[in-house]
């Protein structure tokens, strides 16, 4: 099998996976690093690839697009931004490999919601209007996803996964396995590498918000709002 490193200097995701939880620092430092743009094309080809999912040429333009958007930040949001994208990018992939996640559409349309589901965030929230952001992202998804062809069943479900990830409410039953990778993957990175990431994290997101009390406070504010509805997957649970 050809190995697909997701960056230079890392190792693959299928490496990732299989030495999984002992592989965890790696995915640490390619996660915390923000020295430069991530490249979010090439990032979710090569998690593309690792996943086995062919015959997407016809989606590069459609996927490069996307990608380009992605990495803008024209409200120079501190945490939603493109690492935050490449974070859920390789979570979710990781994820998919843990979880076992076979089918070759859902493996496709799990690296497009994860590339695109905070797609053109604003920020700060608008707090009177629930579902706002979620919905946001999904019309700008759809605009070049769907080029304005009838809703189709693929779009009302990932129109459902982006409403999902609405923070203050998490669903308590999920049954669609991209869903669940999906928002397990949203907090994963805050969750599974320990305290003192979760805080760095929270740092980035209060200036985002313009939180007014501490960062641990914040952080401790999220931390009591999870259970053991919040994660999905067995496989997340024991990643933390």
């Amino acid at each position: 099998m050809r190995n697909y490193p997701f960056e230079k200097n890392f190792p693959s995701i299928s490496y990732i996976a299989n030495n999984w939880p002992r592989s965890k620092n790696v995915l640490k430092k390619f996660i915390l690093s923000n020295h430069k743009l991530p490249n979010l094309y090439n990032l979710c080809l090569n998690c593309l690839n690792d996943l086995n999912v062919r015959k997407i040429d016809r989606m590069k333009p459609v996927l490069k697009k996307l990608s380009v958007l992605c990495i803008k930040n024209v409200t120079y949001n501190t945490y939603h931004d493109s690492h935050h994208f490449k974070s859920v990018i390789i979570i979710s992939c990781l994820l998919a490999k843990l979880s076992k996640l076979k089918n070759n559409e859902d493996r496709f349309l799990l690296i497009i919601i994860a590339l695109t589901h905070d797609l053109g965030h604003l920020g700060r929230r608008i707090q009177k209007r629930s579902f706002f952001q979620e919905e946001k992202s999904f019309t700008e998804l759809s605009r070049i996803l769907f080029k304005a062809k009838p809703i189709s069943k693929n779009n009302k479900r990932i129109k459902k996964i982006f409403r999902s990830t609405y923070f203050p409410i998490k669903p308590e039953k999920v049954e669609d396995h991209v869903e669940k990778i999906i928002l397990d993957a949203d907090i994963l990175s805050s969750l599974m590498f320990g305290l003192d990431v979760g805080v760095q994290f929270a740092s980035r997101l209060k200036h985002e918000l313009r939180f007014e009390g501490g960062t641990k406070q914040l952080f401790s504010g999220f931390l009591k709002f999870l259970d053991n509805k919040s994660l999905y997957l067995d496989s997340s649970k024991k990643s933390c």
